[in-house]
Formats: C-alpha cells, structure tokens, sequence
C-alpha cells in the first residue's frame, strides 16, 4: 500500500512539473507574441519614415532638374514638374512631422528640413522671375552665385541625419524583433520537449504495475488535455507533431487558423499536403524529415498551401525528437505565417515602380536584384533580361569605381559621401547606344548585406541644352 501510494506521488509530481511548464510556455509565448506584433509596428514605422526621407530626396531633385530646364531653355512646360515638386515636397514635409512625432531628436531636425527646402525653392522662383523678365544671361549669374549649391549642401546633411537616426532605430527594432522570435522558439521547444520528457518517464514508470499504470494513464490524458488547451491559445504559429514517417498527430488552434483544417480534417494525414505540387513531385517533404532527423532541427521559409488551395509564405521549424536511446519519436514543428512581412516587400517594390525615374537596385556582387519599370523602357531590356545580369551590362564604366574609389573604403563609407550628390556616368541599352544619365546612390540593409538603389535619370536633354 505504501509503495502503491509513493507510486502515485511520483506520477502526480511528474505530471504536475508538465502541466506547470506547459503554463510557463504558453504564458511566455503569449507575452513574445504581443511583443514581437509591437516590434513589427515599430519597424514597419521606420521603413515608411525611409521611404518619406526618399521621396522628398527625389521631389527636391525634380525642383532642380525643372527650374535649371526652364533657365536654360526658356520652356514654360519644365514649371509644370517644377509645382508638382513643390507640392510633393510639402507633402513629405507634412508626413515627416507626423511619422517623427514619437522622436524627439527626429523632431528637432524637421523645422530645418523644412526651411532649407523654403529658401531652395525661394532660390528657385528667383532664377524663374530672372529668366522671364531679365532673359537667360541674368538666371544664369544669380544661379552660378554658389548659394543653390549651398543650400543643396545643407539640406543633403539635415537628411543624411535624418536618415541616420532611422536606420539606427530600425536596426534596434529589427534585433529586438528577432530576439522576439527566438525567444518564442527556445521557448517552445525546450518547453515541449522537456513536458514530453516529463510525461514519457512517467508513462515508463507506471508500467512496472498494472495497477498504477491504469491511474497513470488517466492522469497522462488529462495531462495531454491541458496541453491542448494551452496550446490552443497560441494562435499566431501553427504547432503540430509527426510521427517518425510524416503523419500528422496533434494539431492545434493556430494551425487551424493558419493553414485551414481541423483536426479531425488533419490528423492521420501527411505532412506533404502543405507542400505546392512542384516541391511534392521532387520529394522535398521526405528531404525535409531526413535533413531533421540528422542534424536535430532544420529551419527554412518557403511556399506552403492551405487547404482551399491559396498559397502563403511561411517560416517552418522541425525538431527532430528522441528518446534516452536515441530512438526517432516524431518530430515536433512549429511555422508562423510571413505574409505581412512580404506584403512590406511589396510596397517596396510598388515604391519603385511608382517612381518617376529608373530604378534599380544591386547587391554586394555587382548583380541586378531589382529594378522598375522604367529602368526597362529606359535600357530597352525586358526585366528578365537584366535580372541577375552584373550592372556593367547598362554601366559598362563608373559605376563600380565611383561607389569604391579605393580599397580604403567599405561601401558603406562610399556610398554616405555620395548621397545628396548626382553622378554623371554613361548608361549603355540593348542595342548598344550610349547616352548620359545621373546617378543618386541610397544604402539599403537587407538580410542579404548592403543592397545599393540607384536612381537613374537620362540626362540628354539637359546635356544638349547645356551644349
């Protein structure tokens, strides 16, 4: 009797430990998600203060480009762009304001951002006035007084700091983002792994007595009862287990949520029909299980499909289980949908086909990664074309030795002194006439390093009026 009882003890203390941590990660992973959804705010905030500080880089330019047009040539058409720049302008200004109201430091520079572009613009209907009334000899000296440039100058620092401050931040808010999501997945698989630990020894213990292993089978369903509920309240990853061969054995709420089967829907089926047909076919779900079983654990993000056959990006964790002997149990997985973060992507690149000039952007190997619309019609290279292609197939000369002048510099030092700074190189099209255009260079950090966007302006028509 008293052996008996002990026994009991033991099972209770076992299952209880379980339940207590199954309590902790539930709590804790709740806690990281709210957390890592305020992250995703704040870094979502510092990319639209970026994309603002870059559209009113690229209104001021337009100012330029529109009044020094009309000076030269005279042509009322070049005001029309000239007033749209300038009511792009304010309108950045007025967005800046808002976007930089969390941040004092930001805050503080706006009043000069804003009067540096009142006095280029004043600057500008100077130059106008004189051309219309004195002729082109008189725009051209009060132009070539040096206080444009001046002001240029100064309005290029105010948005260098401006610039730096938010990728500073957005690098903070980036690592602590991160640290969110590793400390949900630490937590998640040790705290499984261990309750299933937990639960596994107990399992093993009552099995010497036929009689305790009756009690501890029924404290073992409650136990996994619990889990359940736990586990139901973790709606933001999807949280399932497989057994050794790929089947589905436990299934929870976010899993529901995310990929659109219940349980009873699920569970007794394979994992492979999460998979597009195309990874199927090449067995890439059987790589998959083989890659965690040797190693422990295999991380990707990849395509998956849900039930009603729609298609989402996801970032998928397996865990390899096993026993004291080294035994494959299962595997544990836990995936998280990465929709909203590519939707961000998409914006992006939505910015760049939206803007007015060419652009494109390049990574650390001197390869197109991405470029719009009007880098096609501009290069007369369809987008497939130029895709992976090395930017000397539309740069042929300059544009690797202006962004490293020597091997002093890093590319970040290079590209900080030409930001604010046109540069004038020759730009090549497919069917191999050269033409001048005007580069503006912009750092952008990604996972992949440092990507350079450049803006490309075709700049023959000011050539040939200057000529």
């Amino acid at each position: 009797m008293k052996t008996k009882l002990l026994l009991n003890r033991n099972v209770e203390i076992a299952f209880g430990s379980a339940i207590f941590i199954l309590i902790i990660v539930g709590a804790t992973s709740y806690r990281a998600t709210v957390a890592s959804g305020q992250s995703d705010q704040w870094v979502h905030h510092s990319h639209a203060v970026l994309y603002t500080l870059q559209d009113f880089l690229f209104a001021m330019e337009r100012i330029e480009s529109s009044y020094r047009g009309f000076e030269l040539s005279g042509n009322e058409s070049y005001l029309a762009s000239y007033r749209s720049g300038i009511l792009r302008v304010k309108q950045d200004e007025a967005a800046l304001r808002n976007l930089t109201l969390d941040n004092p430091v930001q805050q503080r520079r706006i009043p000069a951002l804003e009067k540096l572009a009142d006095q280029k613009i004043e600057f500008a209907e100077i130059v106008v006035k004189l051309r219309r009334t004195r002729g082109l000899d008189a725009a051209a000296e009060a132009s070539q007084g040096g206080l444009g440039q001046q002001i240029t100058d100064e309005l290029a620092d105010v948005l260098s700091e401006l610039r730096d401050e938010e990728e500073r931040l957005l690098a903070v808010r980036n690592a602590d983002v991160k640290w969110r999501i590793a400390e949900t997945r630490i937590v998640l698989i040790l705290g499984t792994l261990l309750g299933l630990v937990i639960v596994a020894g107990a399992g093993w213990s009552v099995q010497h007595d036929s009689f305790r292993r009756g009690h501890a089978e029924e404290a073992l369903r409650e136990s996994e009862e619990k889990y359940r509920m736990l586990l139901d309240g973790v709606q933001d990853y999807a949280i399932f287990l497989l057994n050794p061969l790929g089947t589905v054995i436990s299934w929870n709420v976010g899993a529901e949520r995310i990929k659109g089967y219940r349980a009873e829907e699920i569970i007794g089926r394979n994992f492979s029909c999460f998979f597009v047909p195309e990874d199927i076919q090449r067995g890439w779900p059987e790589q998959i299980l083989l890659r965690a079983a040797a190693s422990g654990r295999f991380q990707e993000e990849g395509i998956r499909v849900r039930k009603d056959g729609s298609r989402f990006w996801s970032r998928v964790i397996i865990t390899a289980l096993r026993d004291s002997a080294g035994t494959l149990l299962g595997f544990s997985t836990v995936s998280h949908d990465l929709s909203a973060s590519k939707e961000s992507e998409a914006k992006y690149r939505g910015l760049l086909e939206a803007a007015p000039d060419a652009m494109v952007v390049v990574n650390q190997g001197g390869e197109i990664v991405l470029l719009n619309v009007q880098a096609e019609k501009q290069f007369g290279y369809n987008r497939d074309e130029l895709l992976g292609k090395t930017v000397k197939s539309i740069i042929p000369e300059g544009f690797a030795e202006r962004l490293i002048a020597d091997a002093l510099r890093s590319t970040e030092d290079a590209l900080a002194q030409q930001i604010g700074t046109g540069i004038e190189l020759t730009g090549q099209r497919e069917n191999g006439s050269d033409f001048p255009i005007e580069i503006m260079l912009s750092p952008l950090k990604s996972a992949e390093g440092t990507l350079v966007t450049a803006a490309i302006r075709d700049i023959s028509v000011r050539k040939r009026a200057e000529e």
